[in-house]
């Protein structure tokens, strides 16, 4: 059982103790993802300088699909013009823009200064993307990037205390990839999941509700520094979730041994669950790609689409980080 009791927070926001961490539950208002192939790219790239003006045109398919994901969950959410010059922006990625960099360096070490297109340099910050989509959809408050191998779980834990400090009513937080060639070669060598035949992009709008409001009908739970896979059942009970409802547990941010030695121990605590490593193109956009499609899964061509009452008793499970100071996030 959770050792604490629950309490408001945040002007709606729900909190819970569990031994020495705390459940943080929020409005999970809406979702979206895409994702694109990276096989072109990736050809041009192999061509060296006569790939080089291919580049600028993927850097702008990356700012524009990423756009129009935040569009799509901002419309979803409801928000109006008001809401919208006061909701924060968090987004987290692993590699950045950081193809850009390649890039250019490449043309100054082959062929000098002279060859580096000027609108390169618009989309050399990891921010770029951020602020792109901000100022398209009149995002008013806190703009962020987080980078790293946890940058959507840090973007996610960001937005959660935002809204549990009171200091934001509404936060999206997103997740961006688009890894190179050689970001592939490095995550291979450090014996990271990932993928880098496709690009990733998600959103989901986070927003104060207490637990249990009748118009909540998607919310998330966030439990950091959880110990082991032992504390979940106490993480669930605080959560007020029963672990025969959750579908699908994604494990997020280690390298591939840690992620399979704590399969075991994690799924035992969600007996009807599928548990399995990865499934984005890094560890980065896991968290936020897992959280987009339960509220919003993709709908492929030929795909089963589940049904509305039997999505609503659907879980989905995030855990990331490495043992002992696991972080775990459900949405439902």
């Amino acid at each position: 059982m959770s050792t604490g009791a629950g309490v408001g927070t945040g002007a709606g926001v729900h909190t819970a103790a569990v031994g020495a961490a705390t459940v943080t539950t929020v409005r999970l208002a809406a979702g979206g993802s895409d994702r694109f192939a990276l096989d072109e790219a990736a050809r041009n790239r192999a061509r060296g300088r006569d790939g080089w003006p291919a580049e600028p045109d993927l850097t702008r398919v990356v700012v524009d699909r990423f756009t129009d994901v935040v569009g799509r969950v901002v419309v979803a959410g409801g928000l109006d013009a008001a809401a919208r010059r006061e909701t924060e922006i968090a987004v987290g990625t692993l590699y950045g823009m950081a193809r850009v960099g390649e890039v250019m360096h490449e043309q100054l070490d082959e062929a000098g200064p002279k060859w580096l297109a000027p609108e390169m340099f618009v989309y050399y910050s990891p921010h770029s993307l951020v602020s792109a989509a901000a100022v398209a959809h009149g995002l008013g408050g806190a703009a962020t990037t987080l980078l790293g191998r946890d940058g959507g779980m840090q973007a996610l834990l960001h937005a959660v205390r935002r809204l549990a400090t009171g200091q934001a009513d509404s936060v999206l937080v997103g997740a961006y990839e688009a890894l190179t060639p050689f970001a592939d070669a490095a995550l291979d060598r450090l014996g990271v999941p990932h993928h880098a035949q496709f690009g990733d992009l998600a959103a989901v709008l986070l927003g104060r509700a207490a637990t249990g409001d009748a118009g909540d009908r998607h919310r998330l739970s966030v439990a950091r520094g959880v110990a082991s896979g032992r504390a979940l059942p106490d993480v669930l009970d605080a959560a007020v979730v029963d672990p025969a409802a959750v579908a699908d547990v994604r494990l997020c941010g280690a390298t591939v041994a840690v992620q399979q030695a704590a399969r075991a121990e994690i799924g035992a605590a969600f007996p009807r669950a599928r548990t399995w490593v990865g499934g984005a193109s890094s560890p980065a956009v896991g968290p936020v790609c897992a959280l987009a499609e339960a509220v919003a899964p993709p709908a492929a061509a030929g795909t089963k689409t589940v049904a509305e009452g039997e999505a609503a008793g659907r879980l989905e499970v995030v855990v990331a980080g490495r043992p002992g100071a696991w972080d775990v996030v459900l949405a439902r």
